[in-house]
């Protein structure tokens, strides 16, 4: 149905006199939904998954080229898709009990690049009350936006046509504050937005290499980013470069700030990287340049890498085993980390014959990581349960898809000694290298006070490999959704509450 809904934060501020009413597609609001009583813990709520639906490519030279296969033509370079919030109880198939639909001409269009894996997560506020997603300002079907400049923008490469980046900020029955973004991110992805408590957005994206009109680079575009609800203009918190790099230019350097995820914990604020051939890889911390706590904007800033290695060996150029891309801290001494893995797709034999070649990649999966003595060291890496690297069949879907790890997650302490992460996981395939492929919500609980895997137990597995409905054990991943075909999940978070 729709419904006119006025957005209301919980308490008074003089910004929030910029919101108005505006208008959404929407079904069930996202809170008070029941979660399944079958479940031996209790969760902080339902969780919420960002889904982006195909649309078709409305550029004029795309005539005849259909879903999926149009993504492996060279000169498509990503194609605009819409943007759905979907709400699920926490058990294997549940049915859909919510949903906002976040592409609205009417007041606003935020859409996502339909085939950009990195794109599209979902992050509940500190407080609980919101949940923020960070896209573009541009019309479903438009192709290569991601490359495009914002308005805001000084480049000496700004070619039309111009698309603002967007954040949007969700409360708790689906109502929308809508933000554009004209310098924020400006020729290349944005990747995510967190939020304390409505105030603010702290930002993260990729970082282009085009030079700004004064040919400095644009310096004033890139990095973690601090923005306001209501207002078009961010500013960085800072910027990193790779110093254990001799082999980077001042260019490449720009690109050593590709951040992926981001997260706020004990009011302090963390990045990742897990992509791209410059820079490091790994977890950071943006450092109070003035202090202690979050960082401010106009203060000397530092950015901390906690875990990593170079992107790529300048000595050798083999790329870093490490990909991380969402992250959970459980407590200040234990670390969860989502890594996509390394894989590859051949798509054809020299008989003409369908190829596929993997990585075996033993960093892929849940990565557990231990604070010991001021260091983080690597404990175990969870993978049971994701099948990784067997080929699987989705219905619609022209070829089989290979689930390589995880991307996006969020994660709960759990009261009897436990927590469960809930992720998205991560595709590979000989169309494009997966960027169309479905995937899959999946769920794991892991003892917290572990220090390595259970033996290996053959009866249960080959009886879990059967039945993935079974969600009773512990350290083994659980399938709860896959998207169909069409359709992707990106990111995923816990329904904000009142």
């Amino acid at each position: 149905m729709l419904q006119q809904i006025n957005f209301a934060f919980a308490r008074t501020h003089k910004r929030r006199q910029m919101l108005i009413a505006l208008t959404l597609l929407t079904s069930t609001p996202l809170a008070g939904i029941p979660v399944s009583s079958t479940l031996a813990q209790e969760y902080p709520g339902p969780l919420v998954v960002s889904r982006i639906v195909y649309f078709n490519d409305t550029n004029p030279a795309r005539i005849g080229e259909g879903y999926p296969t149009i993504f492996n033509d060279p000169n498509v370079s990503g194609i605009q898709g819409n943007v759905f919030l979907d709400s699920f109880r926490i058990e294997p198939g549940s049915p859909l009990v919510g949903e906002v639909y976040l592409t609205n001409e009417t007041r606003g269009v935020l859409t996502t690049s339909f085939s950009s894996k990195s794109e599209g997560s979902l992050h509940l506020s500190v407080d609980g009350h919101f949940l923020t997603y960070m896209g573009y300002a541009a019309p479903a079907g438009a192709e290569g936006v991601s490359n495009s400049e914002t308005t805001g923008a000084t480049l000496s490469t700004n070619t039309l046509p111009l698309y603002d980046r967007a954040v949007a900020l969700i409360g708790v029955n689906g109502q929308e504050l809508l933000t554009r973004e004209i310098n924020a991110f400006s020729g290349d992805n944005p990747r995510g937005a967190i939020t304390v408590d409505g105030h603010e957005f702290y930002m993260v994206g990729n970082a282009d290499s085009s030079l700004n009109s004064n040919g400095s680079g644009p310096g004033t575009t890139i990095g973690v980013r601090l923005g306001m609800p209501g207002s078009p203009l961010s500013t960085q918190l800072g910027t990193y470069v790779a110093a254990d790099r001799p082999d980077e230019s001042a260019k490449q350097h720009i690109k050593d700030n590709n951040w992926r995820g981001i997260e706020i914990f004990n009011n302090n604020l963390y990045i990742s990287k897990g992509s791209g051939g410059n820079g490091d890889d790994g977890i950071f911390q943006v450092v109070n340049g003035t202090g202690t706590g979050l960082p401010t904007a106009g203060t000397n800033n530092t950015i901390v890498q906690l875990i990593g290695n170079q992107a790529t060996n300048p000595a050798t150029g083999a790329s870093s085993p490490l990909t991380p891309f969402g992250f959970f801290f459980a407590n200040p001494t234990t670390l969860y980390v989502a890594d996509e893995g390394n894989a590859t797709i051949t798509t054809t034999d020299d008989y003409g014959n369908s190829v596929t070649s993997l990585v075996s990649d033993p960093l892929a999966g849940l990565q557990k990581w231990v604070l010991i003595d001021k260091v983080w060291h690597l404990e175990y890496v969870l993978q049971a349960g994701l099948h990784l690297n067997e080929p699987e069949n989705i219905v619609g879907y022209p070829v089989a898809t290979y689930t390589t790890g995880l991307r996006n997650l969020t994660g709960s302490v759990n009261g009897d000694g436990t927590v469960s992460i809930f992720a998205i996981t991560a595709q590979t395939s000989s169309i494009a290298g997966g960027e169309p492929d479905p995937t899959k919500l999946v769920m794991i609980t892991d003892v917290l006070a572990a220090t390595s895997l259970p033996a290996k137990d053959e009866r249960r597995d080959h009886r879990d490999r059967d039945d993935d409905g079974h969600y009773g054990s512990v350290e083994r991943f659980v399938t709860l959704q896959t998207s169909r075909a069409g359709e992707v999940f990106r990111g995923v978070a816990f329904a904000p509450k009142l």
